[in-house]
């Protein structure tokens, strides 16, 4: 391998150390030719790498001082060009083309600092959208279903709110229910009902609105965790209610039914 070879083959592991693809094999050899007198690395791809990242992230993001930033930047310049219009695209506007790579003189750094370009793109893309600075992981969490409730309660103008009575077994039970017709959103707050299974029954809800329907309407599955204390429950009804005159807790199987048989009522609140 002439002179000549051995230096071109040096720029070439140079550019990858630089971007951190090298494997074993090749940074041993590396080490090898960078102890050859013939073979001198200098800092202009480490410039025009962070250069090219300073133009992506800014001053403010890549966190260099302004003397450091307009020296990388004017290194650059050996990298990068304006587009010149030709004479016949005078009057033709285009849209810019901000900047073109250069054949540098040594290939293998011209391949590099393309490839750093294109790497500090990709870090972008795959990074996504980022989260505003400034927000905690607690504020842009949503808000609980008691919160909604009480949201609901404090702004709904034709709020309904009636109490449920258990019923059979169900009597130490007790709880409320709150909801607007023009909202269409309401919750259930359910004290002392007993835990059940999902895996072999779940509660379910029904709606009664004569104007709707002669079939109570269905209000959504709920499970209830087992503990003592007070449940909210949002009403999840999949059509509207116009005229609600009456809440039906029941006891169903896993999933709920279409249509139930009412075997286990378990509470009922009438509105008022």
């Amino acid at each position: 391998m002439n002179a000549q070879n051995i230096l071109d083959r040096f720029e070439e592991l140079e550019a990858g150390r630089i971007l951190g693809d090298l494997d074993s094999g090749e940074i041993k050899e590396w080490e090898k030719l960078s102890a050859d007198p013939r073979c001198k690395s200098d800092l202009s791809l480490e410039l025009a790498a962070a250069a090219l990242e300073s133009e992506y992230l800014g001053n403010d993001e890549a966190g260099l001082s302004k003397d450091l930033l307009g020296k990388l930047q004017e290194d650059m310049a050996g990298f990068v060009i304006p587009e010149e219009p030709k004479e016949s695209e005078d009057n033709v506007i285009r849209p810019a083309n901000w900047q073109t790579i250069l054949a540098a003189p040594k290939t293998g750094w011209a391949i590099a600092a393309l490839f750093a370009l294109l790497l500090i793109a990709q870090s972008f893309i795959d990074k996504g959208p980022q989260e505003p600075k400034g927000l905690t992981t607690a504020e842009v969490e949503k808000p609980s279903a008691e919160e909604r409730r009480d949201t609901l309660i404090s702004r709904a103008s034709d709020l309904v709110k009636s109490d449920f009575g258990g019923l059979e077994s169900y009597g130490e039970m007790s709880g409320t229910v709150v909801w607007s017709d023009e909202l269409q959103e309401g919750y259930m707050s359910l004290t002392n009902l007993a835990a059940n299974n999902p895996s072999t029954h779940q509660y379910q809800l029904w709606i009664v609105d004569p104007t709707r329907d002669e079939n109570p309407v269905d209000g959504g599955v709920f499970d209830i965790p087992s503990g003592d204390g007070t449940t909210i429950i949002p009403i999840r009804n999949p059509l509207a209610i116009t005229d609600p005159k009456a809440f039906v807790i029941t006891l169903e199987q896993p999933g709920g039914v279409v249509v139930s048989k009412q075997e286990v009522v378990v509470a009922l609140a009438k509105a008022s």
